[in-house]
């Protein structure tokens, strides 16, 4: 009867693990939809608003994986043995690790010379995301070409000299 109720419990974790993971997954692609349909330009002041402050370069999809990744974890803080770089994190899986896995600094700049760190670490204090008005917006889309008036050729338009 023990062995049973170890089994049942052992199971009853696994199936909340699961959900949890199941959570995280369904949350993370609502935030990369609600992410994707901002501007890089909008991506850039999500990022900017947050405390400390978050690399700012990349494309437009890895402005959305750093904003989504954010949200749901928190935001990277700034590391706590030279205070100068922004730490780097490397999961070990796309779900499920909670925010946690390998993270590093790289240096940074003091003044005008840069320092290099060798921080590593394999958890962090992560602060909370900030919600900003940029996030919350409704994207405008790019409307189709107007056509003149009056029809096909456009009035006014330069005539060529032959």
């Amino acid at each position: 009867a023990a062995a049973a109720a170890v089994v049942a419990a052992a199971a009853a974790k696994s199936n909340a693990a699961a959900a949890a993971v199941q959570d995280e997954a369904s949350r993370r692609d609502a935030y990369t939809a609600s992410f994707s349909a901002l501007s890089a330009a909008a991506l850039k002041e999500c990022l900017r608003a947050q405390k400390p402050d978050q690399l700012l370069g990349g494309n437009k999809k890895e402005l959305v994986d750093r904003c989504v990744d954010r949200k749901l974890y928190g935001n990277l803080p700034r590391c706590p043995a030279c205070g100068l770089g922004k730490l780097r994190v490397a999961y070990a899986l796309p779900v499920g690790h909670k925010g946690q896995g390998r993270f590093s600094c790289p240096g940074g700049y003091d003044d005008d010379a840069y320092k290099p760190c060798s921080y590593k670490a394999t958890a962090a204090e992560r602060p909370a995301w900030t919600v900003v008005a940029a996030e919350t917006e409704t994207p405008v889309r790019k409307s189709a070409k107007k056509r003149p008036a009056g029809g096909g050729d456009d009035e006014g338009a330069p005539v060529p000299l032959d």
